[in-house]
């Protein structure tokens, strides 16, 4: 029975086309901050702007004290109850907050300091961990079917991936009509100001969203911690801890490793970048099908794997060819789309067995968990910024770094992903909710009318 169950989505359970585009809509800018905040910022700041290795120890310490902000996001979510929704109310919430910062952020000129960059930063943050903890929140109550679930992750990763080739492509634009890459920065952050209300306008507009109704009076912050004890969701918060370092350290030193050791120019390393994400857009659909025919899990662990080989073999891309380099950035970028949408994804389905073993929709608490273990990898990506500095790597004149500096370049960003992923793929071998489990659960959910 539990078979049937798992192959057929309800229509009441299937999002429509129509609801699906205004659901990611609100990806698009948050996507276009989030690429910058990883990549483009720091070497922004540290090169760009003169302020030099300290740019890693600030991004470092604001995200350490992000990670803070999440627990208390989390259940302040799930003991959230308005006729608009919980989760669509803090999207509301979050919009003033980053429209704000990302202007103080994004038209800085030369001569901040470190400590505007880390107050600016912060607050811009904490705007952009309400925004993604909603969005994603809100995506694991659309739906309660098991593949249904894998199809709307991979239209958020899409619409994930659509704003981070718009942040990509803005400075390759303006810098191709030649103006200054400081001034497509800037135009960046003015896209991202003016889709910011339109597209989350939409959303709450269009999009419904379904109230728990399980009960709030005795839920703890503490519960936090107890989600930590659950074998499952430790699996999936190492698997997103390693797969969340891969891409993080190969974001930080994307453009020191093509520009330094494989001898591109800036706006070759951006078309690169560029295509990477826009190969991202091929490989969700493809990990959707793939967690259909395998299950999610395996399909994270076959996914993470791909990568490590693939990621590998850039250390061959001969020096001086944009083409090869270009190629082998685009394969990466199939892969790399399978982490973040089935990670979420699992975590749902997650959430309903808590739901059924605890009588909580702590769903926005799981989700809080699973952003806190991304930001502790891309917190860490940050410092080898840093700690390349101590390695003779001078990130303000990076040409100016000695022959051995470019070697540690080559060996955090080819050496360390690599290894994250294998972690990664590891971590996912003692995950034991199936699709036959899950259709289980969900059976039992209905029964007690929790739903």
């Amino acid at each position: 029975m539990a078979s049937d169950i798992e192959m057929k989505t309800p229509a009441t359970d299937r999002v429509g086309f129509g609801r699906m585009l205004a659901f990611i809509g609100p990806c698009v800018p948050f996507a276009a901050l989030g690429l910058p905040l990883v990549a483009t910022l720091p070497e922004y700041y540290g090169t760009q702007l003169q302020l030099g290795a300290m740019v890693g120890v600030v991004f470092a310490i604001v995200r350490a004290f992000d990670i803070l902000v999440d627990p208390v996001l989390g259940h302040w979510m799930d003991r959230t109850r308005t006729k608009l929704g919980r989760f669509k109310l803090w999207m509301l919430i979050c919009l003033p907050i980053l429209f704000v910062s990302t202007g103080f952020i994004f038209m800085a000129h030369t001569g901040v300091g470190p400590v505007y960059l880390g107050l600016w930063l912060f607050v811009l943050y904490v705007g952009f961990s309400i925004a993604a903890l909603s969005q994603a929140s809100w995506g694991t109550v659309l739906s309660t079917d098991y593949n249904e679930r894998s199809r709307i992750f991979a239209w958020w990763q899409v619409g994930n991936i659509i704003g981070i080739l718009m942040a990509a492509v803005i400075p390759v634009i303006i810098q191709g009509m030649g103006h200054s890459y400081n001034l497509g920065v800037q135009i960046m952050g003015g896209f991202i100001m003016l889709t910011l209300p339109i597209s989350i306008a939409i959303a709450l507009w269009i999009v419904p969203e379904k109230v728990s109704n399980t009960n709030t009076h005795d839920l703890k912050l503490s519960h936090y911690f107890d989600m930590w004890k659950r074998q499952n969701v430790r699996c999936i918060l190492w698997a997103d801890l390693f797969m969340g370092l891969a891409p993080g350290v190969m974001a930080a030193l994307f453009f020191y490793f093509f520009e330094q050791t494989k001898g591109l120019t800036r706006m070759e390393c951006s078309i690169a970048m560029l295509l990477y994400f826009v190969a991202g857009i091929v490989g969700a659909p493809i990990w959707t099908i793939a967690s259909k025919r395998m299950s999610k899990h395996k399909a994270l662990i076959v996914s993470s794997l791909i990568f490590a080989v693939l990621y590998a073999s850039m250390y061959f891309a001969p020096r001086g060819h944009f083409l090869i380099c270009a190629a082998m950035t685009f394969a990466n970028g199939i892969p790399y789309a399978a982490s973040l949408l089935l990670t979420r994804a699992l975590m749902a389905d997650i959430g309903d067995e808590v739901m059924l073993e605890t009588g909580h929709d702590h769903k926005g608490t799981l989700m809080a968990i699973l952003s806190a273990t991304t930001k502790i990898g891309y917190a860490i990506s940050a410092l080898t910024i840093t700690i390349l500095g101590w390695l003779h790597f001078n990130v303000k004149v990076p040409s100016a770094s000695p022959p051995e500096a470019l070697v540690w370049v080559e060996i955090f960003f080819i050496g360390l992903p690599v290894i994250f992923l294998i972690l990664g793929a590891l971590s996912m071998m003692r995950y034991t909710l199936t699709p036959a489990r899950h259709a289980e659960i969900m059976v039992q959910l209905k029964a007690k009318e929790i739903l």
